[in-house]
């Protein structure tokens, strides 16, 4: 029980870093009739945040040096809770998306900085606590997803955002408040561009990104294209994401069993590509396809935020490799449903998007079979250090970790 009651400040963290933006989709048609605005800018109030989280993820580093984890993540979490409910209040649709922006930067760095503080508080259980916020993350995401059109229709959708934003606060100020053991100052690693298989993890984590942005962005609207009502399309991305929430829940709490993530990622990148050529084909069975795709994208993002862990020697190596792999995986993934937008306006059907969907899996099998625990090993070190910080950081987490 101890161990349990240690990781619970890591979900409620999580809970707070995807209403903002996943609670945005069902508050879409209120907030163009009550701002006059077009389904394109309307987009933008998505769009701004998933690409803050991908181009501010590297500043998270520096603050780390400068102010340590626990400033640094307090900070932007309470950044993230205070801008959203000044985005509840300003008026106009330029004031709403220039205070969209801070709210993106926030989650951006507090993503970032969580794997750090795993790596420093929940040294011996790095996949519990990694599977922990993570969870917090879907649970929230799903939340939001399922709330925000009934409270909406009681306080209406600037009610909604600062409901959100006070309930975010709220979650995040017990953890600021405890009291946290001093670690040693944050080692400085570069952000290893040079080293390939950096690469292969930013592939890995970008590639099940655009997986998840563009199966949310599109699949119900492929299928009101065939013909479903907008409530069963609705219902069918529901699906996904439940499943998804529970997939993400058991990969959490049999990770730690395992060496290799491969043995999550390689199979949920298979069941993407069949339940994805399903959808492309209009095949029957769109529910079953629906759980399995779901099923996936849980398990995928789940292993992916473990592998800076496995990777990283230190946490300043875990931070570096956090950046740049959720750097460039939220730019591709803010550009996702975009791109897939505009190849159905080109062809004239989902088909080819989902077709798209369908062959990022695919490749994704192929980027997840080359994160054998051997090569991840060998990127430990890439921060340099010396010896004796090393075993400071490796003496600190030991003695904090539960």
């Amino acid at each position: 029980m101890a161990r349990w009651t240690s990781v619970l400040p890591l979900f409620a963290i999580g809970l707070v870093l995807r209403p903002q933006i996943v609670g945005i989709g069902p508050l879409q048609a209120r907030m163009q009739s009550s701002l006059g605005i077009s389904h394109a800018v309307a987009g933008l109030v998505v769009t701004i945040p998933v690409l803050c989280m991908g181009l501010f993820a590297p500043l998270a580093s520096p603050l780390l040096r400068r102010y340590g984890s626990r400033a640094a993540t307090s900070g932007a979490l309470l950044a993230v809770g205070i801008a959203g409910i000044v985005r509840a209040a300003v008026p106009g649709v330029a004031l709403v998306l220039v205070a969209t922006v801070p709210i993106g930067i926030g989650i951006a760095l507090a993503g970032t900085l969580l794997p750090v503080l795993v790596k420093e508080e929940y040294a011996r259980t790095p996949a519990l606590g990694t599977g922990v916020y993570t969870t917090g993350i879907n649970v929230g995401a799903t939340l939001a997803a399922l709330t925000a059109a009934a409270l909406a229709s009681a306080i209406g959708w600037r009610g909604v955002l600062a409901f959100y934003s006070l309930a975010s606060i709220a979650l995040v100020l017990p953890w600021v408040a405890q009291r946290h053991v001093p670690v040693v100052p944050l080692e400085r690693a570069k952000l290893p561009v040079r080293t390939p298989i950096a690469w292969v993890i930013v592939a890995a984590f970008a590639l099940q990104s655009v997986l998840f942005y563009g199966l949310n962005a599109w699949l119900a609207d492929a299928y009101v294209e065939r013909g479903w009502t907008q409530g069963k399309a609705g219902a069918l991305v529901a699906v996904t994401n439940a499943v998804g929430l529970l997939a993400g829940v058991l990969t959490a709490l049999t990770a730690g069993r395992f060496e290799s993530r491969r043995i999550f990622l390689v199979p949920a990148s298979m069941l993407a590509v069949v339940a994805l050529t399903c959808f492309a084909l209009a095949a029957p069975g769109a529910w079953l396809w629906a759980a399995v795709v779901g099923a996936a994208t849980g398990m995928l993002f789940t292993a992916a935020m473990m592998l800076p862990l496995d990777a990283g020697a230190t946490r300043g190596e875990v931070a570096a490799l956090t950046a740049l792999m959720l750097g460039v995986g939220y730019v591709f993934a803010a550009l996702a449903p975009l791109l897939l937008g505009e190849v159905r306006d080109a062809t004239g059907s989902f088909r080819a998007p989902l077709a798209l969907l369908a062959v990022d899996a695919g490749v994704l099998v192929a980027v997840s079979a080359a994160l054998r625990p051997s090569r991840l090993r060998a990127l430990a070190g890439f921060g340099g250090g010396t010896g004796a910080q090393r075993a400071a950081v490796r003496a600190t987490s030991t003695a904090r970790s539960p």
